[in-house]
């Protein structure tokens, strides 16, 4: 019996999806640096910052704001893409 395209052993990647690919991992290697740094040094950061303790600041208010950053980065460069893949006549 033949074998079928969607079979194959080794699966089809376009560049599009090889560069959203390497640019989701990017964002998550800044997400998970942007989580995880931060709570690593909050001790040490244990400064006050307009009344509050900074490594408050951090989580309540830095945190967020760069996920939203990343969401952001993350739909304007894909939106840029699928203009060009829409220019290109649907070849990616």
């Amino acid at each position: 019996m033949p074998e079928s395209r969607l079979s194959s052993s080794k699966p089809a990647t376009t560049p599009y999806w090889r560069r959203n690919l390497r640019l989701i991992l990017v964002l998550l290697v800044v997400w998970a640096a942007l989580t995880f740094i931060p709570a690593f040094f909050a001790r040490s950061l244990n400064f006050d910052f307009i009344g509050w303790p900074f490594a408050f600041w951090m989580a309540a208010y830095g945190a967020p704001l760069a996920y939203l950053i990343i969401i952001g980065i993350y739909a304007r460069v894909m939106n840029r893409a699928d203009e060009r893949s829409e220019d290109t006549g649907g070849r990616r």
